[in-house]
């Protein structure tokens, strides 16, 4: 099967239906994220800052629920209540950060970022994650994807 995402036009095609979705991200670049919220890469662990998700065409590697025997496994107001994994990644350049530990200026080192999902958010942002425009939006894909990962299926994700 392969989804696709397309980010310019807030859509997301699974399995014949259509979602929608955003890639809004807050940077220091567009002056919507403080010098002092400093982000760091996946796995590298180098301040960097956020880029939207990568495109291209990349695999939907698993589905992680929110909450897994009544014991929660991660934060909902940031992630909803399931993440669904994927392999993308990208260059990034790393940042220098001043004194304080705050952003001070872009460099020219790269590094690989990780750990792109998608994702519900009560948030209207993520960190490069596509969000999924609700929470019920997200169980839906989920589970058409968990299905499918069941018997042995490559998922795709297009990303455009």
């Amino acid at each position: 099967m392969k989804a696709i995402a397309n980010l310019s036009a807030g859509s997301l095609m699974v399995n014949g239906a259509i979602y929608n979705i955003s890639n809004k991200i807050r940077t220091v670049r567009d002056g919507t994220r403080k010098s002092s919220e400093v982000i760091y890469t996946i796995p590298n662990n180098a301040p960097y800052d956020p880029q939207p998700f990568p495109r291209g065409l990349w695999n939907i590697t698993g589905v992680e629920w929110q909450e897994v025997n009544g014991k929660k496994m991660f934060d909902y107001h940031t992630y909803g209540p399931v993440k669904i994994r994927t392999n993308a990644w990208q260059w990034v350049k790393v940042w220098e950060l001043d004194g304080d530990g705050d952003y001070l200026r872009e460099t020219e080192m790269q590094v690989d970022d990780r750990g792109y999902l998608l994702h519900y958010s009560e948030s209207s942002t993520t960190l490069g994650c596509i969000r999924l425009a609700s929470h019920e939006d997200a169980k839906q894909i989920a589970r058409v994807i968990e299905k499918r990962l069941a018997v042995g299926e490559q998922i795709q994700l297009e990303v455009v």
